[in-house]
């Protein structure tokens, strides 16, 4: 049907075409800026941060247990991710108001929002996050 020649001639443009587009693309990917990131430095006290933690060992653990089980309800840590935390601030006074023996029940029973840790936990466990508890402040809170 086409002389040869033509067909030649078409495919040597078609080629031309697809890498002049290739070009183009690479150029305009050449061209885009990259934004490259703020450097900010932060000044620590060194004195605080290499001293020996506050908190006794039981404490220590205690806090342990609370991060892994409590704290996504609870929250004292301040969580900038669980703004509306489901249950309510506990610390120090809370230990102090209700009385050791009721947040051990609470604790070990749970409620209709909260789980039950009795089957979890051993009791000498629950006492440690008591213990932990007991060293939240109210300045603490978030």
């Amino acid at each position: 049907m086409f002389p040869r020649r033509v067909l030649l001639v078409f495919f040597l443009l078609m080629s031309l075409a697809a890498v002049g587009t290739t070009v183009t693309a690479q150029n305009i990917l050449k061209k885009t800026d990259i934004s490259s990131p703020t450097i900010v430095r932060t000044e620590y006290d060194m004195d605080k941060v290499a001293s020996p933690p506050s908190l006794s060992a039981n404490e220590v653990r205690g806090r342990q247990l609370f991060v892994q089980r409590c704290a996504i309800c609870h929250d004292p840590l301040g969580q900038p991710s669980y703004p509306n935390t489901p249950g309510p601030w506990v610390d120090a006074a809370t230990v102090r108001s209700l009385g050791e023996d009721t947040v051990e029940s609470q604790i070990m029973m749970g409620s209709a929002r909260m789980p039950g840790w009795q089957y979890t936990l051993e009791p000498a466990e629950i006492g440690q996050v008591i213990a932990f508890l007991k060293t939240v402040t109210p300045d603490q809170r978030p």
